[in-house]
């Protein structure tokens, strides 16, 4: 059996928007004088909600304060991601270009709301085929709802597709879905029960990928 559908997750997979969602943080905590390094933000707040690390950062402020510093880093965000490249994953264009020629369907599934802008960015929304959307979906990763409505908009099973994702809740979600995952690693970042683990897309083939479907 091969596989006819590719879901990826957008930052940390595709793109890289770290030291840009970096930026903008330090803007916000500047005015509660707090002084934001690039420390704090991958060991604290990296990967999580605004609203979960605004209050990993704040934790006595009031809900409506929350919401309210979470759409000030947002803005900060667009600001920052308009005057700054998008890194990209090394070899990801050629893996969307190579997926492409190769006929498989191609699925966004991340439950950031900035995913379409970054794409559009980095010149990569073309490729893909549908959008499932996470920030409307109720129940996030690891849950597996996001990876499922992917398959069921790309009109495929789950056992079609493979999941490219970078964080263990992720993993854990294409695997609740049925599905392969491929986990892409920076660093001493490990991720448990992936099926392939790759650093980057510079050595990854449309072989390789079948090769797990091949498995017993």
């Amino acid at each position: 059996m091969s596989f006819k559908g590719a879901i990826f997750d957008v930052d940390g997979v595709l793109i890289d928007t770290a030291y840009i969602h970096f930026l903008s943080w330090r803007e916000v905590f500047k005015k509660y004088n707090i002084n934001f390094t690039f420390n704090d933000f991958k060991s604290k707040i990296d990967g999580l909600p605004r609203e979960r690390g605004i209050i990993k950062i704040l934790p006595n402020i009031s809900d409506k304060e929350v919401k309210k510093i979470a759409k000030e880093k947002q803005k900060y965000f667009i600001y920052f991601l308009n005057k700054n490249k998008v890194k990209k994953i090394k070899g990801a264009k050629k893996i969307l270009f190579l997926l492409k020629k190769s006929k498989i369907k191609l699925a966004i599934a991340s439950s950031s709301k900035n995913a379409k802008i970054n794409l559009l960015k980095s010149g990569f929304y073309h490729f893909f085929d549908i959008d499932a959307k996470g920030s409307e979906i109720k129940r996030g990763k690891p849950h597996p709802d996001i990876f499922l409505k992917a398959a069921k908009l790309l009109k495929l099973k789950p056992k079609e597709c493979i999941v490219f994702e970078d964080a263990q809740a992720g993993v854990d979600a294409a695997k609740n879905a049925g599905m392969k995952c491929i986990g892409i690693v920076k660093g001493k970042n490990k991720l448990k029960n992936a099926d392939m683990i790759i650093r980057d897309f510079s050595r990854i083939t449309i072989k390789k990928i079948n090769d797990l479907f091949e498995r017993k």
